[in-house]
């Protein structure tokens, strides 16, 4: 079967016009063996609504390993529109190289992404007590200021009780802090004591009050969160990311903030944000997104690709036009390994998708196949190379 052929097979088979036999060919085939795609569609509507449709379709019947949890599924599917995820393969739309890969091009360089030196979740209170959230069972792990935290379920912790203090804290003012830290590989969910719900992803440090003051409502972040910020007209809620302020009443939105990124890019979904860096302040409509950057106090706008920021939050990755080294540094992030980049590695850009409930093994696997790139796995160890 020609690429010609395939594609004619794939609008059919999304449109539901495939037979049994058709379709148990495809998916076999789709599943067994990564794919290039080098055609190109008649229209980019064709391409997203053929991407979704095969995607749920397959992913409803025979290819799905494991049960990505209920509070995911928001936009599951939809990921599909930049490339499609088809089983636990990748399908990749090959980009015309532009450039170095890296300043470092000339020569071998590392990516590590670490957190903390374990492999648990630990929320520090107040005391500077340690807790592995992970050792503890379901129920009340602390009370104290009138607050209850419980823990609900293996990856959510709820802070219940608290109404706005004065200060929220000793009887210096000072506000009563925790900090969660989510290592690599791991992901958490939290209610905070105004009802707001933040999802935060792999390796990860958040801290927050214990108890909200009556004026405001102030966070701390290090790596990627999203928020369902409760509303509350009279308390402004802030996230700070580094030297970027992002400043809210009520709406969704989600901000990544990885000091190896160099950079804060809030993508708001609903409702509205002003982003704050020194003298600098931007306001966010949503569909888009807001970046800062390390050494410079200019904000800059773009028009948000929403799939591709939440596909962490529904269980991918989503790699579009990413070069080898980005790629490289979120697979380091997640499986908690050590990149060796070879400087002569590719500098072309690659799309795609992965479920992140994939071993490290079949990624590697089919980057591999479908990059001509090769992957030496020692230990936590992977060299990258030509």
């Amino acid at each position: 079967m020609n690429q010609q052929e395939l594609k004619h097979l794939l609008i059919r088979y999304s449109k539901g016009e495939c037979s049994i036999a058709e379709k148990e060919m495809l998916e076999d085939m789709i599943q067994q063996n990564p794919m290039y795609a080098g055609w190109e569609w008649n229209s980019e509507e064709e391409k997203i609504l053929m991407g979704i449709s095969i995607k749920q379709a397959i992913d409803s019947n025979r290819l799905v390993r494991k049960r990505i949890p209920a509070a995911r599924i928001w936009y599951a599917g939809i990921a599909a529109s930049v490339i499609l995820l088809l089983g636990v393969g990748v399908f990749l739309f090959f980009q015309k190289p532009d450039g170095p890969v890296d300043k470092e091009d000339s020569k071998p360089f590392t990516i590590v992404e670490t957190v903390q030196p374990s492999d648990g979740i630990t929320l520090t209170l107040a005391d500077g007590s340690v807790i592995r959230l992970d050792e503890q069972a379901n129920g009340i792990i602390s009370e104290g200021t009138g607050v209850a935290i419980k823990k609900t379920s293996e990856a959510q912790l709820v802070y219940e009780g608290a109404a706005p203090a004065k200060h929220a804290g000793n009887q210096e003012g000072k506000e009563t802090l925790n900090t969660i830290r989510i290592p690599n590989g791991k992901q958490f969910r939290l209610t905070l004591p105004d009802g707001t719900r933040v999802w935060l992803n792999t390796a990860t440090t958040f801290t927050y009050p214990v108890v909200f003051n009556a004026k405001e409502r102030r966070v701390t972040l290090e790596g990627e969160a999203y928020f369902e910020v409760a509303k509350d007209k009279d308390r402004p809620f802030f996230v700070s990311a580094h030297d970027t302020k992002i400043a809210v009443t009520g709406t969704h939105f989600n901000v990544s903030a990885y000091s190896t990124d160099r950079s804060v890019t809030t993508t708001l979904l609903e409702g509205g944000v002003n982003i704050m860096k020194n003298a600098s302040l931007s306001k966010i409509e949503p569909g888009y997104q807001g970046i800062t950057r390390e050494g410079n106090d200019e904000i800059t706008q773009h028009k948000a690709n929403i799939e591709n920021t939440m596909a962490w939050y529904n269980g991918y990755f989503v790699f579009d036009g990413k070069d080898i080294v980005s790629i490289m540094r979120n697979v380091a992030r997640w499986y908690d390994i050590e990149v060796i980049i070879d400087g002569n590695v590719p500098s072309k850009k690659f799309g795609g998708t992965f479920p992140i409930t994939a071993e490290l093994d079949e990624l590697l696997a089919d980057l591999g196949t479908l990059t001509n790139i090769r992957f030496e796995k020692n230990g936590k160890e992977v060299r990258v190379m030509q």
